[in-house]
Parts: structure tokens; sequence; C-alpha cells
């Protein structure tokens, strides 16, 4: 008995003590920095010495942001003064994001150097830093381009995706040009961090559902301790985030020797709330309360980690399962920006809200790592996403460049392991082993290339996590692409080949407004080979547009924006609602691309740069509805067919009615039928007879005499 008296008042005094004084303590380093552009080239590990008359630059920022269009080296530099509260403490500065080469430097000293332009990373500085007066720090930044050369993409050594490579950036994908703009910079936030005399680091939550009524939580995570102390108490709290419920609470007595020891807790959750995807219930979220108490009970370290309980499953027909309940995901691809640093939340709001608005309930993250923001509003918002590691097309084979993108693969896992909105992890889009096209592009083209790299990588998705589903690659036979680069669109009501479909859609011009931002006035309706320079600069693809989807051009520009989104805006309901009638049979995912434009151009997104959107939003938001009825045309056998798909966790007794026009508005057919549709399901409601010759049809969905849903289709045949 008063050996448990004593626990309790250690836990009391230490609970108590934690508000008081918690770490980790941060100082932003946010701000003017001093810079430096380097347009020669210089000795790698030669510090830059700054002058104090140097030009700054707001941080964080892409340097391309900031008006400098630069690739290669560019030094940063700033100041920080240290409060004397801190001295006995441990100083780290930590990074958000730098693109692409980093090496740092305090007070003239070297302290370490990184790779990569999406990890959060830092470095001890404590041994560098000065207690009594200013402090330095210094970065050199390098963001080169892959060596010029006319098959420059095929064999690239900077692990950016799309960010250096794709048609969706400055240039295209297969220009001389298609390196412009760099990405580089100090791209997210820098902070000073200090902590006591331990820190907890690379924390894994992961659920386990048992059933409704339990789960159990597996929570890993490193603790390092910078002292000689070895008896510790670890106290953690899960507790709810975002809606009203109770606490679980576990407290572990520890003894470390050693400087660094990973650890793993289980805690019951009883009665668990599931996260899940805004059409199939709500994104419930947790939050994991970590402390570590000295001993007899000062608080050393308190932090917050939030996260989500659910579960994910894909079977052997490619169907997904979300909380045990297979679930049919209607997605799209994404890339926020070519220069991460512009994405603010205010910005990232409005594309999920406007994501959300148009049915979607999954992103895929193409060929790229967004900021983590973009990952805490898809928790907060019930959106699912599919998140693909950071390269697009031709990769070096060589075993350095593997290792270098091994290592980075685990590091995007580890860095957004407690995200429950993500679903899948992606090693590759379109690599070269798996795109035959590429033969056609490049000379040199080995059938055989990357082949061991996406090997390589697959396997470490897999080893860093065993709760998500992981592809190798999103492979060419799943981006079927008809009506822009084969085929028509028409070719969508064909079978599919896979159960999924990851990418479909067309280029539209954006409104006027936005265009007259892109494209110069004097090219803006473009007549000579070098007004489509210009444009295809900014991503037009002329022949597909022209020869192979066949869209007219139009007289003036007002003929030329109509057309082409008019084109996208049909092809994207009629490959939408195509790939729906298969639903299960064999698809359980579809994703149109892109979402919205990346930069200031022309391509496939259906909202501009801007955030306009065009007239094919409008068409996929409809498209998308969970509860739609579908019209198809069988002109073989002059028949139309009526479906109705649900998509949601609910049974509806509906009543069905469809009205066939002549071109005159004459009737020529209606009817209405009573359906019993379940929930997650496709049901055919009827077949009607017709006649050739220009019609029109509608359909709409009752529920209790009120119009649920609706659709509409001209033909003529």
């Amino acid at each position: 008995m008063r050996k448990l008296a004593q626990i309790g008042v250690w836990i009391w005094i230490g609970l108590s003590a934690s508000y008081a004084l918690a770490y980790p303590d941060y100082i932003s380093l946010n701000g003017l920095w001093r810079y430096k552009v380097m347009v020669k080239p210089t000795p790698l590990m030669q510090l830059y010495r700054f002058h104090g008359t140097e030009k700054t630059m707001k941080i964080p920022t892409n340097w391309y942001l900031a008006g400098i269009d630069h690739c290669g080296v560019v030094w940063f530099q700033r100041s920080f003064f240290l409060p004397p509260k801190y001295k006995g403490k441990r100083v780290f500065v930590e990074f958000k994001g730098i693109d692409y080469f980093a090496d740092i430097w305090v007070n003239g000293k070297f302290v370490g150097s990184h790779e990569g332009y999406f990890q959060s990373f830092c470095f001890d500085i404590t041994d560098f830093v000065l207690w009594t007066r200013k402090n330095t720090i210094t970065i050199r930044v390098d963001s080169p381009f892959e060596p010029i050369g006319e098959y420059w993409s095929l064999r690239k050594t900077l692990i950016k995706g799309v960010l250096n490579h794709h048609d969706t950036r400055p240039g295209g994908a297969w220009s001389v040009k298609g390196q412009d703009k760099n990405s580089g910079g100090i791209w997210g936030d820098v902070n000073i961090v200090v902590y006591d005399k331990v820190r907890i680091k690379k924390v894994k939550i992961t659920p386990v559902l048992k059933n409704k009524a339990l789960a159990i939580l597996k929570v890993k995570f490193v603790l390092e301790k910078f002292t000689d102390e070895d008896r510790f108490k670890i106290c953690l709290c899960v507790l709810p985030f975002n809606f009203e419920g109770k606490s679980q609470t576990l407290q572990q007595e520890i003894e470390q020797k050693k400087k660094g020891k990973e650890y793993v807790f289980t805690i019951k959750v009883v009665n668990p709330k599931l996260w899940a995807s805004w059409d199939y219930g709500a994104p419930n979220l947790y939050y994991l309360k970590a402390k570590v108490f000295s001993y007899p009970g000062h608080c050393l370290f308190t932090k917050k980690y939030v996260f989500g309980i659910r579960s994910i499953k894909v079977d052997k027909n490619g169907f997904w399962y979300l909380n045990g309940k297979r679930i049919f995901l209607r997605g799209t691809n994404y890339i926020s920006s070519c220069w991460l640093a512009e994405m603010t939340k205010k910005r990232f709001l409005k594309d999920l809200q406007m994501m959300k608005e148009a049915n979607i309930n999954i992103i895929r993250v193409h060929a790229h790592i967004e900021p983590e923001m973009f990952y805490q509003l898809a928790d907060e918002m019930g959106i699912m996403v599919w998140q693909d590691f950071a390269l697009q097309w031709g990769y070096s084979d060589d075993k350095e460049f593997r290792a270098e993108a091994v290592k980075q693969a685990r590091e995007m896992v580890n860095q957004l392991y407690n995200h429950p909105s993500i679903v899948a992890w992606c090693g590759h889009n379109e690599p070269p082993w798996d795109a035959w096209w590429m033969k056609y592009k490049y000379d040199d083209y080995e059938p055989q290339q990357n082949k061991i790299l996406d090997e390589s990588i697959y396997a470490a998705l897999k080893e860093e996590d065993q709760t998500r589903y992981v592809k190798a690659i999103s492979a060419t036979e799943e981006h079927p692409w008809y009506g822009w680069y084969s085929g028509t669109y028409q070719d969508y009501a064909r079978p599919s080949k896979t159960p999924l479909v990851a990418e479909f859609g067309a280029q539209a011009l954006p409104d006027l407004v936005s265009l007259l931002k892109i494209i110069p006035l004097k090219t803006l309706f473009p007549k000579s080979e070098k007004d489509w320079q210009i444009w295809e600069y900014h991503n037009f693809q002329r022949h597909e547009t022209f020869d192979l989807a066949k869209v007219p051009m139009g007289n003036d520009i007002l003929a030329f924006i109509a057309n082409t989104q008019n084109y996208q805006a049909k092809l994207i309901k009629y490959a939408a609602e195509n790939l729906r009638l298969q639903k299960f049979h064999p698809l359980g995912a579809i994703f149109q691309f892109m979402f919205r434009e990346t930069w200031p151009s022309i391509n496939w997104g259906i909202v501009d740069y801007y955030q306009a959107p065009k007239k094919a939003y409008f068409s996929l938001k409809h498209a998308y509805q969970p509860l739609l009825p579908i019209a198809r045309l069988q002109e073989k056998h002059k028949e139309i067919e009526i479906f109705v798909v649900n998509d949601l966790l609910q049974t509806f007794n509906l009543q069905v009615k469809w009205v066939v026009f002549d071109k005159d508005n004459k009737i020529l057919a209606l009817g209405e039928k009573a359906v019993n549709i379940k929930e997650n399901s496709l049901q055919k409601v009827d077949t009607v007879k017709v006649r050739n010759g220009e019609k029109k049809v509608i359909v709409n969905l009752y529920k209790n005499g009120r119009l649920v849903s609706f659709n509409s289709y001209k033909w003529a045949f």
C-alpha cells in the first residue's frame, strides 16, 4: 500500500508539473534570410562567407516564387539568439522541407547534409551554439537540373517525381525546357527545437480492430535520452480529437541504459469511434498525448499525435473494404503545385472542399508527396488518400540510386504513417519496364529498366507498413486514356481490363478570365507556329486535341474555350458513368485525371490554377453522385437501358421515371418503375426500345415523392 501511495504521488506531481514548463519548445526561424545565388559552380563543401549586403528572401518559399528562376545552388543565412533558460537543454534545428540537397553550418561549423525534397529532418546543434551572443545558421541548397540532353528524362537521379518531370509542369514532359521554373528552396518551416533530458521520435500508432466493441492500439516509438539518468515514467493517454468521448491511459515505469531504445506499448480502446470517409460515416479522430517524466515526477517531454482507428483491405478481386464494408472508390488525381510553399491552408481547404462537393471520396496524390497540411485536412474532412512515391517514368538503375530511393520510400511511410486518410502506398508511376510506349520515345529504351528498383521499393513499403494496401506500380494498363491518347471516349463502355482505372480524362482551356493571365494577349488565339510554341510550353497538346479528339478550334477564342470545355465535360461524364456501370464487375475504383492545374497552364484539370471550375467539374460532380440514375444507349439493338447505382450504405425504395423525346421535343416513350435498390449496389431497372434519330432522354429518381437525383442525355443514331 505504501508503494502504491508513492506512485500515486509521483503521478500527481508529474501531471501537475507538466503544465508549468513543457518540452519540446520552439523558436521559429521563418522570416527574412539573406541569400546568394551561385551562378558559377563552387566546391561542394566550401562555405560561402556572407558580407551582410546580400538580398533577403522570406522563408519558407521556393525561390522561383521569390522571383528567382534558377537551377543549382543558392546559399541562405540568418541569425538567432537562444534565451538563457535553454542552457543545459538539447538544441536541434528542424526543417520541414528543403528541395533538394542541403548542407548546414552553424557558426561556421558543418552540422550535416540531407537529400530529398519532402522529408522533415533535424540535426542536434547543441555543441555548435553560443549562449551569450548571436548564432548564425548557413545553408547551401542545391536544386540542380538533370543533365540536359535529348534523353535526359529516362535515367533521372533526383527523387522529385512530377516536380521535375511531368506533362503538367512548365515546358511539359518532353521538351528541353521541361525542367524550367525550378522547385528548389527552403519551402517548409524552419524551427529551433529545444528538448529537456529526453525526446520521443519515430512514433507509429497502429490500430487493430478486434470487433465493434474493441480496438487495440500498438504504439511504437524511440525514446532518446540526453542524460545519465535511467529511470523514467511513460504516460500515454488516448483522447477524442473531434468528438466527445472517454480517454484511455497507460502508465509505465521504465529503466533505460542506452541512449536510444525502441518501445512498443498496447492500449485498449473500448467502443472505438472509427474514422471513415465522408460518404461512409464520420472522420472520427483521436490523439495520443505522450509524456515522459523523470524521477520523482518532473515532466521532461509532452507532445500530441493525431490518428484514427480504421481498417483498410483490398481483396484478390481488387475490391476495397473500409472498416469491413466494401466501398467503390470515386477518385481524382492531384498535384497541388509545382512550388509547394505556395500551398496555404486556405488554398488546400478550397481544393478539398471542391473535391468533397464533387462527390470525390479518394485522392490519388500523383507521383509526389504533399505538405503535411494536406494530409491533416484530408483526415479531418474524411477524404481517403492513395499516396504515390515520388517516382515518375524513368530513373537510374545504379545501386546507389536504388539505395537512396528505398531510404526515401521508407521515410515517406514513417513520416505519414499516422494519417488515417492514407489507405494505400504506390511505388512508381508508369516505370519503363511497364511503359511499352517508351520504345517510341527513347532510342536507348531498355524493356527491363527499373524492374529491380521497383521490386526493392515495394518490399520496403510492405516492410514499413503491413496495415495498408501497397501497389508496386501504377501500371500503363490502368491508364486507358480513351478519347485522348487512343480510341474514342465511347470506348469507356467496353469492359475494363483491370479492376482499377487510375487515370481518365482530357484537356480543356480555362475560362477567358483565367486564360488572359496565362497566355499573352497577342497570342491568345494562336495562328503561327511561334504562337503554338507558347501554348505548348503551357502544356496544351495540339495533336491530341485536334487530330485524336477531333475538337474543333472554332473562329475565335471564346469558341475555342467552349469547344475544349464541352469535349472534356462530355468525355468525363461518359467515362465516369460507364465505368460505374462496371461496379464490382470488374471495377472497384476509378480516378479522374487531373483535379486542378498545378501552375498557370492549359492541361487536364477540371479546375484551373486559379481554382475556378471548368465545365467538366460539374460533369464529374454529377456523374460521381453516390446515388445516380444512368441511361446507356445500345445503338446496335436500338434500345436504352436504365440503371440505378447506389454507393451508399443504405437501401432505398425509389420511384424511377424516364421520358424519351425526339428532336422536336415530342414524347416518344415514357415510363416509371418502383425499385428497391440495395446498399452499395448497381441495379438495372428497365430497357426501352427506340427508333433511329435524335433523342433526348431524362431519368429522374424520387424518394417519397421528392426528387433525389436525375440525369439527362442527347443522342443521335
